[in-house]
Order: structure tokens, then C-alpha cells, then sequence
């Protein structure tokens, strides 16, 4: 299949799932398991990020590519852009919970988790309230400092070691989907970005928002997985 094709976005979203679903039902790791747990956090987070995602497709802050798109759309979001909430989702926390099993011995510590927590989470706010005007990255970093707050002060999570661990590898992957949602070897972007509404740095042809935007994405789909596997698994 050639890259210029209305099946590209489909296509990517096929093979980011395909390798963790696969894996999914094997014994050790057995993630089949907290597949209620999952997708419940995966809705969840659904319910804050894709009404964002509408308002600002409506706003022209970003927008998507007919040419590579099957042509199916909801709520003006093409069908395969609300599988990327849970398609991409479901493979990190997979990355999450394969690391978690084979090396339970994070890189930092706890302290230094919720120390690294603290130093980003007051960094994500002042970015924020000094891109006023630029509503990708005051929403993305408002949300993340405000999440990373939370999560040291109010919920003291444990797992924020392996979330950092989970999130460094996540980014490889990361980097290719978003590299070719992004533009990487294609004649035209699958998602562009008006690059008024965001730090205006490319990471190849990655907006560097979008790192930031990924990690409220997977910290918010982990935190609530996290709470319903201790709710309904450890019965």
C-alpha cells in the first residue's frame, strides 16, 4: 500500500495496537486480565480529551488531512483519530505493565519521582501562563501541571517511578507514529498544527507540545488504571 492513501491513518493505528494486542493474552504479564480496569480509564479519559480535540479542530488550532482518511467522521473528528485514544493508550500501558512485570526495580527512586513531579509541575504552569494566547500550550501544560500536582499532593501515588520508566521507552514508538502523523516521509502532513497556537518548536516534525500533551494523555489513562486495578483486582 502506498503512503499517499485515504488508509494511511487507519493503517497506523492498526499496527500501533497490533503487537501489545496480540501479546495481550499471554500468561505472565496476563494484561487480559485488567481489561476492565483499562478501558474503563481509557473512556474516562476520553470524556476530557476528545471534546478538547473538537473544540480545537473547530478553532483551527489543528486540523486533519482528507487525503489520508477513510472519510468517516464524529462529532467532526475522523474515526480514525478517536481509535488513537484508545488504540495508543491501550499499547502504552501495555509498555507500562511489561516493565512493571520483567524489571520491578524502577530507575528513581520515589523521592525522586515525586521531587521530578514537583520541579515539572510548577514548570508546566509558569510555560503555561507565559504562552497566554497560545491555546495548544496553555491547555496541554495546564493540564499537566495541574495533573503532576495532584498526583504528589493529593492521591501520593507509588507507580510514578515506573511511569516515568513506561513514558521514556514510550517515546520511541511515539516519535515514529506521531513522526508520520506529523508529515515524516509523506508529501503532506495527516495532522497539521497552526503553529500560533503552540511553542512554535519541532522536534523533526513533531510540535514539542505534542510530548507534553502525550504524557497528560498517558499519566491521566495510568492514574485512572491504577485506581480501578487496586478497586476491582486486589479483592
Amino acid at each position: 500500500m502506498s503512503l499517499e492513501s485515504p488508509y494511511f491513518y487507519l493503517t497506523l493505528m492498526i499496527l500501533t495496537l497490533l503487537g501489545p494486542l496480540t501479546r495481550s493474552f499471554e500468561t505472565k504479564v496476563a494484561y487480559y486480565k485488567s481489561f476492565k480496569s483499562l478501558f474503563t480509564s481509557i473512556g474516562i479519559t476520553m470524556l476530557v480529551f476528545i471534546p478538547w480535540d473538537v473544540a480545537f479542530t473547530e478553532m483551527g488550532i489543528w486540523g486533519f488531512n482528507p487525503k489520508y482518511l477513510t472519510g468517516f467522521y464524529i462529532f467532526g473528528l475522523p474515526i480514525e483519530e478517536w481509535m488513537f485514544f484508545v488504540f495508543v493508550p491501550f499499547s502504552c500501558v501495555f509498555i507500562y505493565r511489561v516493565m512493571d512485570y520483567f524489571f520491578p526495580r524502577a530507575w528513581i527512586t520515589q523521592g525522586q519521582a515525586q521531587m521530578l513531579t514537583q520541579y515539572f509541575a510548577w514548570l508546566s504552569i509558569a510555560i503555561a501562563i507565559l504562552s497566554w494566547g497560545a491555546w495548544y500550550t496553555v491547555s496541554t501544560f495546564s493540564l499537566l501541571g495541574l495533573l503532576m500536582l495532584g498526583h504528589v499532593h493529593l492521591w501520593k501515588v507509588e507507580w510514578l517511578p515506573s511511569f516515568y520508566r513506561a513514558f521514556v521507552i514510550v517515546l520511541i514508538p511515539f516519535g515514529i507514529v506521531n513522526g508520520f502523523l506529523t508529515g515524516m516521509g509523506l508529501e503532506e502532513e495527516v495532522v497539521w498544527y497552526n503553529d500560533a497556537h503552540n511553542l512554535g518548536y519541532r522536534l523533526g516534525t513533531i510540535p514539542a507540545d505534542d510530548v507534553f500533551y502525550a504524557m497528560a494523555l498517558l499519566m491521566m489513562n495510568t492514574s485512572l488504571y491504577e485506581y480501578f486495578r487496586k478497586r476491582w483486582e486486589t479483592r
